[in-house]
């Protein structure tokens, strides 16, 4: 079986599709990365695969940027009366290619990774969004969700109830560098022994709910506590925002810069848990993340968190109650956590155990 994998994502900010395309390897299926399905690679390198497999949704409506070096002409393009232009024909040409595959006999697999985008879209792409999944959703033979929010939300939002098949997200146990110990991690950040350090390590983005975070930890009056938030900022004015509520905070340490491989290590084992204070998620590589450096989590009780998190991984907490996270950060403080009992949870989503699940996606 050859199967192209279509991921237009920077494999340095998250190694899912890296991880996932190993699996898959390892079950005897040639597997392709590409960043771009269309018209245009279906004539070209069509005939190179019998499957092809769909990841992120936006890929679809949103056209890829431009190389034109002229200032002018991506100013133009990027202008929010040829943006939607774009966009539409994006969709169309997407569309096309796709049902063009339908009709030659190819497998079309989706992966759900979020149903709807994680930073606020204007107008035209909120509906492109929901078209794009409409289209895609009708014409896939298989739909994978890793979740059963996902699985429920497909049926009652989209009418999607037959093939799709629920495979969890897998873990990065072993994927990034982990030989620092706590002790060299914490001299290494300049930060106390004896401190308690909660984390927030990935894209800063609004969803994530930092403000929140910012305000709950500011009323903690944990004397050793520290707050990291850590990771690349795309917005400026996001990122001055999240700059602005800390600043008057000395226990809050924000590092709005992307974080290197090697340097993913130095965090997780620094922090004694992760915070992820999210607004909507549909999947969280965070969570599984942490799992993976064997760290606990406090997270809000929504969506897909309900079925992963457990007594022994992590709180979960009410998020309409005006004081639920600032509960469960004390809480967290006080839990007797152990990271063998966390490293063995997040063992059963190993890839090597998840692959043979993945490989049935192709069999129709």
């Amino acid at each position: 079986m050859r199967v192209t994998l279509f991921a237009r994502v920077n494999p340095a900010l998250n190694p899912y599709i890296l991880l996932y395309r190993r699996a898959l390897v390892r079950q005897g299926i040639v597997a392709r990365l590409e960043r771009e399905f269309g018209l245009k690679w279906l004539v070209t390198r069509g005939r190179s695969c019998e499957a092809i497999h769909l990841h992120w949704i936006e890929a679809a409506y949103k056209p890829a940027r431009s190389n034109v070096r002229s200032n002018l002409v991506k100013r133009l393009a990027d202008s929010r009366f040829i943006t939607p232009l774009r966009a539409a024909s994006r969709l169309a040409d997407f569309s096309a290619a796709l049902l063009l595959a339908k009709l030659e006999g190819k497998i079309i697999v989706y992966t759900v990774h979020n149903l709807e985008p994680h930073h606020e879209e204007s107008w035209p792409f909120g509906i492109l969004n929901r078209l794009a999944h409409r289209i895609v959703l009708s014409l896939s033979d298989h739909i994978h969700a890793h979740n059963h929010y996902t699985r429920r939300t497909l049926e009652t939002a989209y009418g999607r109830k037959d093939g799709v098949v629920v495979i969890p997200l897998g873990n990065y146990v072993g994927y990034y560098a982990n030989q620092v110990s706590r002790l060299e991690a914490r001299r290494q950040l300049g930060l106390p022994d004896d401190s308690f350090v909660y984390l927030s390590l990935g894209l800063v983005r609004p969803y994530k709910g930092l403000e929140e975070l910012i305000g709950a930890f500011s009323e903690l009056e944990l004397p050793m506590g520290r707050l990291l938030i850590v990771g690349h900022a795309p917005s400026a004015n996001y990122k001055e925002k999240i700059l602005s509520l800390s600043r008057n905070t000395p226990t809050i340490e924000v590092v709005p810069e992307f974080v290197p491989d090697e340097a993913v290590q130095l965090y997780m084992n620094t922090c004694d848990i992760c915070v992820l204070p999210y607004r909507n998620i549909t999947t969280s590589s965070a969570a599984m993340l942490a799992w993976s450096f064997g760290r606990p989590i406090v997270a809000p009780a929504i969506t897909s968190f309900t079925e992963l998190v457990t007594p022994q991984t992590g709180i979960l907490y009410d998020p309409s109650q005006p004081n639920g996270l600032l509960l469960a950060l004390q809480q967290a403080r006080q839990h007797p956590w152990s990271e063998s009992e966390i490293l063995d949870y997040v063992h059963q989503f190993d890839w090597d155990r998840l692959g043979p699940r993945l490989s049935d996606l192709y069999r129709i």
